[in-house]
């Protein structure tokens, strides 16, 4: 009997321990300018975030898709840009006063349908003013929604704003495609990754690119054999998310060889 137990205490010391899962949250943006390339994003397998932007000519008939097939939704909310950029309907800028800002981002919430919170579209000059996002947390309060910064400018205060307002909030941690080849999305697919594996989640951005969805077509199937979570980004908010760094960005790729014999498939195929 005490040999037997001695060998089941040595093979569960020799048993490799498997890492715990690593936590991703994709937002896809944008969404509302283009029908197809739209459905062809929320068709996309797994638990992905759409954001929505507001009063386009088909962000109503996509959010409403995306919900009903148990998809989380979020307006994607134009701001203002340092280069002063055309924003489109429902854009939240330095010349509205306080009524008009907030009536302009009520209204494109109460637009979007089975709206769970918002990120910026845009926005490096409004998210860096303190004024003008404590009105938009004020909003959210009233509403029950959550913020999520996405980040185009290091002089953001959103996120600091939103938690200081009792707003559920996080900071995207990385763009997949702000180059728009494969190789590119995939590198920053693996520092997602790389992010998640150190800091316990990761938030990356996509677009409803052609590259990128069919990028994302092929990976997601992929996930649960590389040990890989996909959350909405509300579970990821109800959690809790460990802090990280600004320059969390450059933590190394995880490795991921399954996937990156699958992406020279891809490139193959595709060339």
């Amino acid at each position: 009997m005490k040999f037997l137990l001695s060998l089941l205490a040595l093979s569960l010391l020799c048993a490799p321990l498997l890492a715990a899962p690593v936590r991703l949250a994709i937002i896809i943006d944008d969404l509302g300018n283009s029908l197809t390339s739209g459905l062809d994003a929320i068709a996309l397998p797994g638990n992905i975030s759409f954001a929505v932007m507001p009063h386009r000519k088909h962000s109503h008939t996509l959010a409403t898709r995306a919900g009903r097939l148990g998809k989380e939704v979020l307006l994607h909310a134009p701001m203002s840009t340092i280069r002063r950029r055309a924003l489109g309907p429902g854009a939240l800028h330095e010349g509205l006063n306080e009524q008009q800002f907030k009536d302009t981002l009520a209204y494109a919430i109460d637009s979007i349908p089975y709206v769970r919170g918002i990120n910026n579209h845009m926005g490096s000059q409004l998210t860096s003013h303190p004024t003008y996002m404590g009105w938009v947390m004020q909003v959210l309060q009233t509403k029950g929604l959550f913020f999520i910064d996405s980040r185009t400018h290091p002089r953001s205060i959103a996120h600091q704003t939103a938690l200081q307002a009792g707003v559920h909030s996080a900071r995207r941690d990385i763009f997949l495609d702000n180059e728009t080849n494969i190789d590119h999305i995939h590198q920053q697919f693996k520092r997602a990754l790389g992010i998640a594996q150190r800091y316990g989640s990761a938030i990356a951005i996509g677009h409803p690119y052609p590259s990128t969805l069919l990028y994302l077509k092929e990976v997601l199937p992929q996930l649960d054999r590389n040990r890989v979570e996909l959350h909405f980004i509300s579970d990821l908010l109800i959690g809790g998310m460990q802090p990280r760094p600004l320059d969390a960005q450059h933590v190394p790729d995880l490795p991921q060889p399954s996937l990156d014999q699958l992406v020279h498939k891809l490139r193959a195929a595709n060339h």
